[in-house]
């Protein structure tokens, strides 16, 4: 089976390779974890790359499954906080000393 993984950097697909999904054609369908009110993320719907999947190529076109690694939204969305708090207690030492 083919999994499809869209590169943000690259802006192409990465295709990997993984054994069999399963006995049933389409398998079990990933479910999405919605977390905001406009709903779920690529990484949250997509179906999960198998382990052991080894990269085989990469093109502008998705082929087999569309899929992620997983949610990637959650430590996005908290580097921004945290660079935040870092950066004003930098300056506000800074202003201080």
């Amino acid at each position: 089976m083919i999994y499809s993984v869209w590169n943000y950097g690259t802006r192409q697909y990465d295709y990997y390779k993984a054994g069999v999904a399963g006995p049933i054609h389409a398998g079990t369908a990933p479910k999405a974890i919605v977390s905001s009110p406009l709903g779920a993320t690529p990484e949250q719907a997509a179906w999960p790359v198998p382990v052991g999947a080894v990269k085989v190529g990469s093109g502008t076109q998705a082929r087999g499954r569309i899929a992620s690694f997983g949610d990637v939204s959650t430590t996005s969305s908290m580097m921004i906080p945290l660079v935040a708090i870092v950066a004003s207690v930098y300056f506000l030492a800074r202003w201080s000393a």
